[in-house]
């Protein structure tokens, strides 16, 4: 592979280049990485590259002549232009695998206030590696000539690369080496077995654990189901470890709300995308199948009424600050605190609780907890009312 970089500021790069897996990686000729100062391609007397912007406004815009010249010397027919921009799609892993498969890559880097809009017509795609802003986009060019680079073949050895995180949408599982125990802190047992039949086991359910705590957005898409008496997405159920398999069958046993699932012989497993909304509830799956080591469907109305126990908890929480600060009649500072606590509260329930209470219930929730504030907000003001009047007038009332 090759990869050309357009940048102002090419040093940026020689630290880059010259360690760790990319400096080994260009020594065994398995890519080619070159820097190249597009100032050199300016025209005009002074080599400016940038220039006040039509309209008006603050800073300075680079220009089209110097980018469009450098990446024409440049171009071949087998080469994707791609230009950095905080305006890009957010580069991931599975865009760091297609991007591997290239034979040519130019990163086009910007700087100042961005570029003319026209330089985007010379560019097949445009890329960000987050939703912050940098000064240029040297660093996202290295970042994304990292993750890269790493996935060409013979570059880095195919087993490490295949347990990766975000590799079938999964965190990777917890590693650990000598000692044994530090500080009280242990290796697990299964890890010093030899059984790597549980070994394996072991890891694919930490890689499933973890990514459900901590990136439970990356399952979304990890299998579909079809057939599971659960028609909606928002159910947000994934199947563990299959590939293009399916539910025959998911009905509820009798009058007691347990679910019992009638399958094909592929299906192990099946788990829910986000365990953090059932934290302390405990369910047994009821199938006369022993092969099916692990149950747990859940329907649509079970998440709802999770979710609203759980915000209904943290809502009682706020109704007891506020009457603490109440009982506190000169906390001035309590008052804002509170306050500000209800608010993130409001916020923190449409982020995380909306798509499983539903519009209607998210509605009632945001009211209540308005009308907690309010009522707050009139005690708090008759309390400051009252003390200020005359202690004499205080002792009538």
């Amino acid at each position: 592979m090759k990869i050309d970089i357009l940048t102002l500021f090419p040093k940026m790069f020689n630290g880059f280049k010259e360690e760790s897996i990319i400096k080994r990686a260009i020594n065994d000729k398995k890519v080619e990485i070159n820097t190249i100062n597009f100032r050199e391609f300016a025209t005009n007397k002074h080599k400016k590259v940038d220039d006040t912007p039509y309209g008006g406004g603050s800073g300075m815009v680079l220009m089209c002549q110097p980018i469009f010249d450098a990446v024409d010397s440049i171009k071949k027919e087998n080469s994707k232009v791609i230009l950095l921009s905080p305006q890009g799609k957010t580069f991931n892993q599975k865009k760091a695998y297609e991007l591997s498969k290239e034979e040519h890559l130019i990163f086009v880097c910007g700087h100042y206030e961005g570029f003319d809009e026209r330089v985007k017509t010379i560019c097949d795609e445009e890329i960000s590696i987050g939703d912050f802003v940098l000064t240029g986009g040297e660093l996202p060019a290295m970042v994304i000539c990292d993750s890269v680079v790493r996935l060409i073949k013979g570059v880095i050895d195919d087993e490490s690369s295949k347990n990766e995180s975000f590799n079938d949408n999964l965190l990777d599982y917890p590693t650990y080496t000598k000692p044994r125990n530090y500080k009280g802190m242990k290796v697990p047992e299964v890890l010093l077995s030899g059984n790597h039949e549980k070994i394996n086991k072991w890891r694919k359910e930490k890689r499933l654990k973890i990514t459900g705590e901590k990136r439970p957005d990356l399952l979304k898409n990890k299998v579909k189901i079809d057939k599971t008496g659960i028609k909606e997405n928002k159910n947000r159920i994934y199947i563990d470890d299959i590939k293009d398999i399916k539910v025959t069958e998911v009905k509820p046993v009798k009058k007691t709300g347990v679910y019992k699932a009638f399958r094909n012989d592929d299906i192990r497993a099946i788990t829910v995308l986000n365990p953090r909304l059932i934290r302390g509830y405990k369910l047994k799956g009821k199938n006369n199948q022993k092969s099916v080591n692990k149950i747990l469907i859940v329907k649509k109305e079970f998440i709802t009424k999770i979710a609203m126990k759980n915000v209904r908890k943290k809502i009682d929480i706020l109704n007891y600050r506020f009457n603490l600060v109440l009982s506190n009649e000169e906390d001035d500072e309590g008052t804002s605190r509170v306050l500000g606590e209800a608010e993130m509260l409001k916020q923190m329930i449409i982020n995380t609780y909306a798509s499983y209470l539903g519009s209607e219930n998210l509605d009632k929730i945001i009211k209540n907890i308005n009308y907690l504030i309010n009522e707050f907000v009139k005690a708090r003001t008759f309390q400051n009312q009252f003390l200020s009047k005359p202690k004499e007038e205080q002792r009538r009332r």
